[in-house]
């Protein structure tokens, strides 16, 4: 019995999807072209910081359902990290829970299993915060999934964001 299930053939796999820049972009594109393409989007560049090899853009209005701002990243001018940082006004810890682990279930249908890289918790000047962070990784270029949050009293602070990074 044991050599009949042996040689059945396994499940197939799903083949991994390759992580890309978001929005279509590439890799190494120059900062220019990357302001052309946010102000046909009519976003806007509401800083631009940096100097020498590494610089960064902050972008705010792209339109994404949740979608704060984005940071894009040049290191030698060329589009090297993408951060989207995402706030869900209104939405209490256990709904922004259960949409951070849909997105990981979804990074990971797409890439295969992530691994955790972050967790902890933690007390500081009265603050309760939270991090957890899941990293995927493909020879070059990586995803980051990170999430979190900070309490005092009836303050509350999350932060979930998607940092796409070409190594």
């Amino acid at each position: 019995m044991l050599l009949v299930a042996l040689a059945l053939p396994a499940a197939p796999v799903a083949a991994q999807q390759e992580i890309k820049a978001p929005f279509g972009m590439q890799w190494g594109e120059p900062q220019g072209r990357i302001k052309d393409v946010v102000g046909k989007a009519k976003a806007k560049v509401v800083e631009e910081r940096g100097a020498g090899p590494r610089e960064v853009l902050v972008v705010e209005g792209i339109v994404q359902e949740g979608l704060k701002r984005t940071l894009f990243y040049f290191t030698n001018n060329g589009l090297s990290e993408v951060e989207l940082q995402y706030d869900r006004e209104g939405w209490g810890d256990e709904k922004v829970k259960a949409w951070v682990a849909t997105i990981k279930r979804e990074a990971d249908r797409k890439y295969g299993p992530g691994r955790i890289y972050a967790d902890e918790t933690g007390n500081e000047n009265g603050f309760r915060h939270t991090l957890k962070a899941w990293m995927w990784v493909q020879n070059f270029v990586s995803l980051r999934l990170v999430h979190y949050s900070a309490q005092k009293e009836n303050e509350t602070m999350r932060r979930v964001s998607l940092h796409y990074c070409a190594e």
